[in-house]
């Protein structure tokens, strides 16, 4: 079956993603200052600190120019080639940072799904509860419909998706 040109066009993008994932950022040649003595003298990384500290969580410490393939997990990984081929375009402490970025904003969301799924599955089951319920006086009728309708709100607030901006944090450029 052949592919309509709304498929074609995201197979397309899909594989100009891939190849920038390959690409080192752009801002490596001008980066003369180690990241993580950057820190040392940037105050700004205690508000970091200070939200993994609101979340029980140890803040990640940048105390060496260590890239993110020293830090990473081997259990992610089949093999050595594929751990050196995932960092390929994020090296030293400035490219551990930019793979942090990346990992906590899929973690966010991939959470941010795991809530919505679960609050619009026990909304639904409260709504399903409603139309069962015992409706025979008037009292009732006009309890499930308040109930009802407040359901129906928060499940119409729940099916839309929020937007957050960031500052850019990788740069890319294809040749």
């Amino acid at each position: 079956m052949a592919l309509s040109a709304k498929e074609r066009k995201q197979r397309q993008l899909e594989r100009e993603r891939q190849e920038l994932v390959k690409i080192q950022d752009a801002t490596y040649p001008y980066l003369a200052t180690p990241f993580y003595e950057h820190l040392e003298q940037n105050g700004n990384w205690s508000s970091v600190e200070l939200c993994f500290d609101l979340l029980g969580i140890d803040p990640p410490s940048f105390n060496d120019d260590r890239g993110p393939e020293t830090y990473a997990n081997d259990i992610c990984f089949s093999s050595d080639q594929e751990k050196v081929e995932t960092f390929q375009s994020s090296e030293k402490s400035i490219g551990r940072a930019e793979v942090m970025v990346d990992m906590l904003i899929g973690a966010a969301m991939e959470m941010a799904s795991i809530i919505n799924n679960f609050k619009a599955d026990e909304l639904q089951k409260q709504r399903l509860e409603l139309e069962n319920r015992d409706l025979s006086t008037p009292e009732s009728r006009k309890d499930a419909l308040e109930k009802a309708a407040e359901i129906a709100k928060l499940q119409d607030e729940l099916s839309k998706n929020v937007r957050y901006t960031f500052p850019r944090w990788r740069v890319k450029l294809k040749s």
